[in-house]
């Protein structure tokens, strides 16, 4: 979904019109972001806060002359402040904590105006705080008409970041629950390709 790798079978559609990406600069093109767990995947750990959520806007350039510098520092603002970045460490990426050098890994898409955010793991490794402040971020983007497709190995924060969890087992999508539905205990049941507790009781009842 990101453009890293043509994928094998199916289709990718974005806003209904289907797309082929050869390479991620092809995904960012059409509003897809990927935000890693990984942070270093990401930063530019020796440049400055500024200059890591400014990085998308350099490939809009297909010529040389100016920057326009009060735009571009308008959006870096504003998604500083969105994400509430502590910058008191901001002249080098590396000197900020982990969680908030996630949030300036997300903070690049917002200020560049892409519309789906691909989170694999985004709190992983970070403080309970700042994983609460990423949830609520993304519950607002979702709210806000952006679309967020999380993945997560803490099934706990499924219930507290997502309206609808899809599980996969083998390969294939083999369950789409509402949040209503996405216990712990259903989640692993149809982790591991098993009925859930409801289904599995109707099959073992007398008759059926």
């Amino acid at each position: 979904l990101a453009g890293a790798a043509r994928p094998a079978a199916g289709t990718i559609a974005v806003d209904v019109a289907q797309v082929d990406f050869r390479h991620p600069a092809d995904a960012i093109a059409s509003g897809i972001a990927y935000v890693p767990g990984d942070r270093s995947e990401a930063l530019l750990k020796q440049r400055s806060v500024r200059e890591n959520i400014a990085l998308p806007f350099s490939a809009r350039f297909k010529s040389w002359g100016p920057i326009p510098r009060r735009t571009e520092n308008a959006k870096i603002d504003g998604a500083i402040q969105r994400l509430q970045i502590d910058i008191r460490a901001q002249a080098e990426a590396q000197r900020l904590s982990g969680g908030n050098q996630q949030k300036v890994t997300i903070a690049r898409w917002i200020a560049a105006g892409s519309r789906i955010l691909l989170c694999f793991d985004p709190t992983r490794g970070i403080d309970i705080r700042t994983k609460h402040q990423i949830y609520t971020l993304l519950r607002e983007l979702a709210g806000q008409g952006f679309s967020v497709l999380l993945y997560t190995s803490e099934l706990a924060e499924i219930r507290l970041a997502c309206d609808r969890t899809i599980v996969i087992f083998g390969g294939r999508v083999v369950g789409s629950l509402a949040l209503a539905e996405s216990d712990e205990a259903t989640l692993m049941r149809s982790a591991h390709g098993l009925p859930r507790a409801a289904e599995a009781a109707a099959m073992s009842a007398p008759g059926s």
